[in-house]
């Protein structure tokens, strides 16, 4: 039995004739016909008794209809169900994120994409960058956004690059500077990350190079503790573009901090990642060039 012989054996039942089965289904009277027929070789019997130039159908036929009604009603909902899969409108999406950007900037994201995906379901966790590679890496989740770390074989990355800034307070005599230098911050305490965290790692660098002294007061895993302390104006931070942003929307006070170019490029870079050895689903590549734009329009 095939799809069109069962589609013409329901027309026909429901229809009475097979002409007007033909003229519903937009086929000739002979193609429908010859499906019938196709069908009951297939079955091994007659589904109809041909009396009078009509057809009867046999009790048999009445059981295969209500079979058929119920296999072609779930054909047509797994043509909607893959059409809606195709075009992004359903699915399910499991998206690790580390902390700072599953508060806002990720929650923004999902909003706007899910705004016209009414059957879109969406799990979203927080972790350390570390543990979002490792998580996206054994196929725990379709995507994850994190500081850009080492290059994992089991992962792929698309690398979001931002600048970095200066947060310093806003009575401080910095916050007056269109660009910050390390001249300028050489007799300043430094609230920065723990010394793995590559930003560190590129401050004492620079530092090293211009044969000044890195004097770091604070060292604090995350940005947004960080702000803190050069909120009341015991030190100077370097943090993310992204970081700046999420102060912006999240701190009531936000004019208690200026967040200044720093003159010594420091790219920092997030990595949005998917796993190497699963295929990707239509819905997640989309969100992934959706997030990417979220991010940069985030950062400027």
């Amino acid at each position: 039995m095939n799809f069109r012989q069962l589609q013409a054996f329901q027309e026909v039942m429901r229809a009475g004739s097979v002409t007007k089965a033909a003229e519903n289904l937009g086929r000739t009277q002979p193609a429908i016909s010859s499906l019938i027929v196709g069908l009951e070789q297939s079955v091994g019997y007659n589904l109809f008794d041909r009396l009078g130039g009509r057809l009867h159908p046999v009790p048999e036929a009445h059981y295969l209809l209500s079979e058929t009604d119920v296999v072609l009603e779930r054909l047509a909902n797994l043509d909607r169900t893959m059409k809606d899969i195709g075009s992004q409108a359903s699915g399910h999406l499991t998206i690790a994120c580390m902390p700072i950007y599953s508060e806002t900037l990720l929650p923004r994201a999902i909003s706007r994409f899910a705004g016209n995906r009414k059957d879109v379901t969406f799990y979203l966790t927080s972790h350390s960058s570390e543990l979002v590679y490792e998580r996206v890496a054994s196929q725990q989740f379709d995507l994850g956004l994190a500081e850009a770390s080492t290059s994992n074989p089991l992962v792929e990355e698309e690398l979001v690059t931002m600048r970095c800034f200066c947060a310093v307070n806003a009575e401080s005599e910095l916050a007056a500077q269109d660009v910050i230098n390390l001249s300028d911050l050489k007799d300043h305490d430094i609230a920065t990350f723990l010394p793995h965290h590559f930003i560190r790692r590129h401050l004492a660098q620079v530092y090293e190079e211009a044969g000044l002294a890195l004097k770091v007061k604070f060292e604090m895993q995350h940005a947004a503790a960080q702000m803190v302390v050069v909120e009341h104006n015991l030190a100077v931070a370097l943090v993310s573009a992204m970081s700046a942003e999420n102060y912006r929307r999240t701190v009531p006070n936000k004019d208690r901090l200026k967040f200044i170019p720093f003159e010594q490029d420091t790219a920092y870079n997030v990595a949005i990642l998917t796993p190497t050895h699963k295929a990707k689903s239509q819905l997640t590549r989309a969100f992934v060039e959706h997030l990417k734009t979220e991010v940069m329009q985030a950062v400027g």
